[in-house]
């Protein structure tokens, strides 16, 4: 989409030229005129555009040689069925992220920075360290013996002597 405002200079330029040699066509009809300024007038605008022309298109066919290599690549590397490593992805959000920049829309993913990172790395191990403290402890499922009197003790211990 970047190049298309030059092709379309181009064809304004080819556009142009068209209307000034139908302006030199038409003037050749004039009485009194001399044909062979008229014919050498059309001559050089054609020989402008052919120039025109053939130095874009020459200059053009390079870009757009790059540009099937690159996006050839592009499209081996994204749609191949093996799955894209970490840094792959990467860019690829990246890019994804970078073009909705360009449209004015608002991003879908944050980029932090590295310190950034680093800083809420620390404060992600602050705070696991203070919920692991303050989490509570799971209870036994065994039931703890009450514990008994000294009196009620002694009676247990003499009745189970007498009987």
């Amino acid at each position: 989409m970047q190049k298309a405002h030059l092709y379309e200079a181009l064809y304004l330029v080819n556009h142009g030229i068209d209307e000034a040699v139908r302006g030199v066509q038409r003037l050749k009809k004039a009485p009194h005129a001399f044909r062979e300024v008229y014919y050498k007038s059309v001559a050089g605008l054609e020989r402008r555009r052919a120039l025109i022309n053939g130095q874009f298109m020459h200059e053009m066919a390079g870009e757009e040689e790059d540009n099937v290599a690159f996006f050839e690549e592009e499209y081996n590397r994204w749609l191949s069925d093996d799955p894209l490593d970490n840094e792959e992805i990467y860019k690829l959000v990246r890019f994804i992220e970078d073009q909705r920049k360009k449209m004015g829309e608002p991003p879908l993913i944050q980029f932090l920075k590295p310190k950034k990172q680093e800083k809420e790395n620390k404060e992600n191990v602050v705070l696991k360290q203070a919920l692991k403290d303050t989490t509570p402890k799971p209870r036994s499922r065994l039931r703890k013996s009450k514990p008994r009197n000294k009196v009620a003790q002694t009676r247990a211990a003499s009745d189970a002597l007498a009987a």
